[in-house]
């Protein structure tokens, strides 16, 4: 049954993600989005990365990009600000699975770097929701200088090659006073 659904929203993802052009004015457009040179300093580097060639993000995680991050700041109550901020973004390649991802980026290591301490884990596992080929997805939040800062880490496997692609994608916003 878990399959069937997966499948149920491929067959609906891939309209969208055909109609992207479409889709990309309506989310915000590309113009907030650059790569990054390297993973930043606050973000552990783990054995095995080495950088992709790619020069773009595949566009399944574009589209995510677009429409989670993107609209982020329409969150905002209104008055505030209702941008986005800057959004960075860096690949790898791995020779690790999505797994040792999850395994790596645990909420005790990244507090280390000064990310916010959780005391469940903020990665989510393909593979344990019965869906491997989805991969591993974390999720990381700071604030400190006045902004406020989100990390997106995703990692897939490539079911032929095994090879590991890794997605590290870093929002930037200033942060919101709390009264």
């Amino acid at each position: 049954m878990k399959r069937l659904g997966f499948s149920a929203i491929l067959l609906l993802a891939v309209p969208v993600m055909l109609a992207c052009g479409a889709l990309n004015s309506l989310v915000g457009g590309d113009s907030g989005y650059k790569p990054a040179s390297e993973l930043w300093s606050d973000v552990p580097r783990m054995d095995g990365l080495t950088p992709s060639e790619l020069e773009d993000l595949p566009l399944p995680i574009k589209l995510l990009m677009r429409t989670l991050l993107g609209n982020l700041g329409r969150l905002n109550a209104e008055g505030e600000d209702q941008t986005t901020g800057s959004i960075d973004w860096i690949s790898f390649n791995s020779t690790g699975t999505p797994e040792d991802f999850k395994n790596f980026y645990t909420p005790e290591r990244m507090a280390a770097d000064g990310w916010e301490q959780t005391d469940d884990s903020t990665c989510l596992s393909g593979s344990d929701q019965g869906m491997p080929q989805v991969g591993a997805f974390c999720v990381f939040g700071k604030q400190e200088n006045g902004l406020q800062t989100f990390l997106a880490v995703f990692a897939t496997q490539d079911e032929t090659t095994k090879q590991t692609s890794a997605f590290f994608l870093r929002l930037e916003t200033a942060a919101t006073p709390t009264p």
